[in-house]
């Protein structure tokens, strides 16, 4: 019974192996992912800091038409939090697939952060249309 465990170890080992590109390849993308939610969270502080920068805007009085500086930040944390609990997930989830030999793409994420990182910028485009 011992030997069969080793066999199916070794197995899995050696298809690991064969695969040795595809999980690395697979792991440097979870990493360019990783640091696309970290930059877009370091982003959304900075941004959320321009408050101090520019205290004119605090002398202002909020109305319903004006974007802060301190909005769009709190929303480029939220959407880089997104991205690094996503490609967690993807990272696994592609693993898997490699290991089982049937990955397949898929264009619903990277349309939809697509989608979400436009709605930031249009965001910002907004935000110095203001001023």
């Amino acid at each position: 019974m011992q030997q069969a465990q080793d066999t199916g170890s070794r197995m899995q080992t050696i298809n690991d192996d064969e695969r040795i590109r595809d999980h690395l390849a697979n792991e440097r993308t979870y990493l360019a992912w990783l640091r696309t939610g970290l930059s877009t969270m370091g982003f959304g502080v900075v941004i959320a800091k321009l408050r101090f920068l520019f205290p004119a805007e605090e002398l202002t009085s909020p109305s319903a038409n004006v974007i802060h500086a301190s909005n769009i930040g709190f929303f480029f944390a939220i959407v880089g939090l997104f991205i690094v609990m996503i490609a967690g997930w993807r990272y696994a989830v592609v693993q898997d697939q490699i290991r089982r030999k049937s990955y397949r793409s898929s264009k619903r994420i990277v349309i939809a952060l697509s989608f979400c990182v436009i709605a930031l910028g249009m965001m910002i485009v907004w935000y110095l249309l203001q001023g």
